[in-house]
């Protein structure tokens, strides 16, 4: 049995508790929104077991944005799961097919040794696994969000447009420059 809604994954990025991916399980079917680096693969791996899913059950790895610390473990995360999908915004796409520009560039700015420890070799995915999502354009639906919840948004500063959740009830959102998450108020 699968554990419907949407769990938090620590990925591990330069310290505990720093940067996260989520987990959408709906109807024994998973959804990552983002995937952190390389280094990141084995606790996303370890969450969609704890979930009560298989990596075959995952269709689909939507990445917010192409900065490493979201999307570098795409392409490793993207070979576990053969099922799934990837939806990126125009912008990001070309980047997770090819990520030579990404590497040369981090590469310039970190250093290879750095680079290394941050975020491990980055692999391409494969261009038949991608979709690319236009602005506006509905990527899936969850029902997790429910109307007697009460939801706060939180924002930061972010290129492009994305748009997780369902009809008025976004849960992830990339828009007008700027990165809204949608998150339950504790109880």
């Amino acid at each position: 049995m699968s554990l419907h809604g949407i769990h938090t994954i620590d990925t591990a990025f330069q310290r505990d508790h720093f940067d996260a991916a989520y987990l959408i399980v709906e109807d024994g079917r998973g959804a990552f929104v983002d995937c952190g680096t390389n280094h990141s693969v084995p606790h996303l791996l370890a969450a969609v077991q704890q979930a009560g899913i298989t990596p075959a059950d995952i269709d689909l790895l939507i990445v917010t944005h192409v900065h490493l610390d979201h999307a570098g473990g795409a392409g490793l995360l993207m070979q576990q799961l053969p099922n799934a999908t990837l939806v990126a915004h125009p912008r990001a796409a070309p980047h997770l097919i090819d990520p030579e520009k990404l590497i040369a560039g981090a590469t310039a700015v970190y250093g290879e040794e750095e680079m290394q420890r941050s975020y491990g070799t980055l692999l391409p995915v494969p261009e038949a696994r991608v979709r690319v999502v236009e602005d506006g354009e509905k990527v899936m639906s969850v029902g997790v969000a429910h109307a007697n919840e009460t939801w706060h948004e939180i924002t930061g500063s972010y290129d492009d447009e994305l748009t997780i959740g369902d009809d008025g009830k976004a849960l992830f959102k990339v828009h007008g420059g700027k990165l809204a998450v949608w998150v339950r108020k504790k109880d």
